[in-house]
């Protein structure tokens, strides 16, 4: 709570500042300015922004040269695909200069139900960086596919009167949505009904345009962060939705979309920055929002309104009222910077402090049941992939390729998370898995042992020896695996089961590289260095069999499963066709 009786005392300069930071240029992101003017602190709150020498102050700390920006907001990321635990993601991140992030713990509800928004609130409790919860929306993303959990409406009710939960994540069946399906309608509902009209409901609304995205817009969801141009972005914004341009692992939109923007004339107040999924190990090294800004800059964007974009607007889209600028009354988390137009980021100062990055905050597992409900929840992650090892043989991925007039593969697009549907020629069928051009994919169902599971194949991975298994399948996170041989997926598959989740990499039946993630099969709970130091060694491994330069081995298989992007997706139950919304 502010202590208004101290911050006015401080503010009209009866009593001294508990500190001040002199000499940098700060950013004003209501006018857009970089202004030469000292920042004052009342405990987690900034009092004043004025003139060098306008007020007292117990402690100074000469920031000559440098510049100031508010901390900076990811709009909407899914912390389990960093794969650590909410305390280190923050910890990594806010050395970034990131000190809020809107999650959406939609990846471990498919494994855990309801009981994960309480798992990843538990876990955040001590984390550097402020983290918002969305209620994931789409716990199953759709009917088409098996999942460890389901979150209803009643949940839904329940959940948004948890702490810092402040909507609903983001809305994946937009078919369910254009189409009046009552059961996705009656969602949105429960949340207006409690959190009021103006209730946060975040978008998925990848090529959803004209009528379409009129229907969607209308019951009232006002993000999206699926844009893949301009032209969609902007419709969306003279439609009044908010547009998170997302720089993640895979999808990386900003090329696709920054450019024209900078040209244009459109007002950048409804645009905000995401990462959605990103790896720690991609974090550490490129960045996190920081990185969003800096290509934004080098692609031609205002270094004051990427700043902005990264900070206000976002702090607007999501409500939170304290947070988005280096002004009187809001919270004291801001970014002092060696250098504006590289985001150097020299320190962070987050709720009045310079924030701790050395410190991990790695978790322990624990070994049995019992204690605090946080201890429990982390016991119930760690046993998450139910099947039995002896149960995966050669035979589940030995089926005959497919046959008959009109047969179809999944096409990989580089650099966005959308596939093609390919048809397959006589050509393709007979000499596909021998040259390359092809490879095996499959998907288990790993959360209830039931069996289910189905073949694919996939073009454009590169893939033409050995396997790669994962237990991170978006977004049920079934047993995700592609591979030439079917000893060489079972094996994979099989050491999947004894990590209990994670990623593995098999060549003649040896495992050469692995990630164990033993919460939920989504995360680590080492710390962030040692997780990038495994998936480090990865990527060779992954290149060695054949990927593709171009595409990420690990982020782009994880989303073949999903079957809310475009075109063809491979689920438990099959090979599903998402413009059709049916089964092949």
């Amino acid at each position: 709570m502010k202590n208004l009786e101290r911050l006015s005392a401080v503010a009209s300069g009866r009593e001294p500042a508990d500190a001040v930071f002199h000499g940098a240029s700060v950013l004003n992101v209501f006018t857009r300015e970089f202004e030469r003017k000292d920042v004052y602190l009342c405990g987690q709150y900034i009092a004043a922004v004025a003139e060098a020498g306008s007020y007292r102050a117990a402690q100074e700390f000469d920031v000559s040269g440098k510049w100031i920006t508010p901390g900076f907001i990811d709009g909407h990321v899914h912390i389990e695909s960093s794969m650590v635990l909410p305390g280190e993601f923050a910890r990594t991140v806010v050395g970034h200069g990131t000190t809020a992030v809107i999650a959406d713990s939609h990846e471990i509800a498919n494994v855990l139900g309801p009981d994960a928004v309480r798992f990843m609130i538990h876990q955040s409790e001590r984390a550097s960086a402020d983290i918002y919860f969305m209620i994931p929306s789409c716990v199953p993303a759709t009917g088409f596919e098996h999942t460890g959990g389901v979150i209803s409406v009643a949940d839904i009710t329940s959940i948004l009167k948890m702490p810092r939960v402040i909507g609903l994540g983001e809305m994946m069946n937009y078919p369910g949505i254009i189409n009046g399906d009552l059961t996705t309608l009656d969602k949105l509902s429960a949340v207006f009904n409690i959190a009021g009209e103006n209730a946060m409901i975040d978008g998925h609304a990848p090529l959803v345009l004209g009528k379409q995205l009129q229907a969607y817009r209308a019951v009232g969801i006002r993000s999206d962060h699926e844009c893949h141009t301009f032209a969609e972005a902007a419709e969306k914004v003279r439609n009044g939705m908010y547009i998170l341009i997302r720089q993640g692992s895979s999808a990386r939109d900003l090329s696709l979309i920054i450019p024209e923007l900078a040209k244009s004339r459109l007002p950048l107040d409804r645009f905000c920055f995401c990462t959605d999924d990103k790896n720690i190990a991609d974090i550490i090294r490129e960045g996190h929002i920081d990185s969003n800004i800096r290509n934004s800059i080098q692609l031609g964007l205002p270094p004051a309104e990427a700043y902005t974009m990264a900070s206000l607007n976002a702090a607007e889209c999501y409500s939170l009222p304290e947070t988005g600028a280096v002004c009187a009354g809001y919270r004291a988390d801001f970014v002092i910077l060696d250098d504006s137009e590289t985001v150097a980021v020299h320190s962070v100062i987050k709720s009045g402090r310079k924030a701790d990055v050395t410190h991990s905050a790695a978790v322990k597992l624990p070994e049995t049941r019992g204690g605090t409900e946080a201890e429990d929840l982390l016991y119930r992650a760690c046993h998450s992939v139910h099947l039995d090892p002896d149960a995966i043989t050669d035979t589940l991925f030995a089926g005959p390729l497919p046959a008959g007039s009109r047969t179809f593969a999944i096409s990989i697009r580089p650099g966005t998370l959308n596939t093609e549907k390919y048809e397959l020629s006589e050509k393709d069928l007979s000499q596909g898995l021998d040259n390359g051009t092809l490879c095996r994919l499959a998907v288990i169902e790993r959360h209830k042992n039931t069996g289910c599971h189905s073949l694919a194949l996939l073009k454009g991975y590169g893939l033409s020896r050995g396997a790669i298994a994962m237990s991170i399948g978006h977004d049920s996170h079934n047993i995700i695996c592609a591979g030439i041989r079917p000893g060489d997926m079972t094996a994979a598959v099989r050491r999947i089961c004894g990590l209990q989740g994670g990623i593995v990499i098999v060549e003649d039946e040896k495992v050469t590289a692995e990630l164990p993630l033993p919460v939920a099969g989504l995360m680590s709970n080492k710390a962030a260095e040692e997780v990038k130091t495994a998936h480090d060694a990865l990527l060779p491994a992954a290149r060695r069999l054949g990927i593709y330069e171009s595409i990420e081995p690990f982020v782009t298989l994880s989303f073949l499963a999903l079957p809310v992007i475009p075109a063809l997706r491979l689920t438990d139950q099959g090979l599903f066709d998402v413009a059709g919304w049916k089964f092949l």
